[in-house]
């Protein structure tokens, strides 16, 4: 059981540390020159704050969510499975078979992915990064329930 809770730690700090790794902010292009009142960093502000940065949905940052979204998933789906299988009952998800708890997870991904790309649309950014985070959350705190067996 010792093990199973070092690893349980281990995975939330990993969870964790992608959280914070994908909130860091892109870096402000600063113009040559030192002058404060050069009419080329005003217009370097001014372009900045009219345009956004614009970025592709899928780029790194996205990628790593999705990717440890997908693999939290994953771990939680099979231990699900193996606690139905000896008996056990689920009690987050409104079904008691494996192939049920499979297609609930793949599409809690699918969801997820959907409504970051939603946000990414209509040009809500932060809330597009932080949508895999949330679901990959729910499924840490559904494998750790799974694993510590908490009623």
């Amino acid at each position: 059981m010792t093990y199973l809770k070092a690893a349980a730690g281990a995975v939330a700090t990993f969870v964790l540390s992608l959280s914070m790794s994908a909130q860091e902010l892109a870096a402000v292009n600063v113009a040559p020159s030192l002058n404060p009142g050069s009419p080329t960093i005003e217009a370097a502000t001014a372009t900045q704050v009219e345009q956004p940065m614009e970025h592709k949905f899928f780029d790194r940052q996205q990628l790593a969510a999705l990717y440890a979204h997908s693999g939290m998933r994953v771990l939680d789906t099979i231990k699900t499975c193996r606690e139905l299988s000896d008996g056990g009952r689920e009690d987050w998800i409104p079904t008691q078979s494996c192939a049920g708890v499979a297609a609930w997870q793949a599409g809690s991904v699918g969801l997820a992915l959907g409504v970051g790309w939603l946000f990414h649309k209509t040009g809500h950014h932060r809330l597009e990064r932080m949508a895999p985070w949330v679901g990959t959350s729910a499924s840490a705190a559904g494998w750790i329930k799974s694993v510590f067996n908490i009623r």
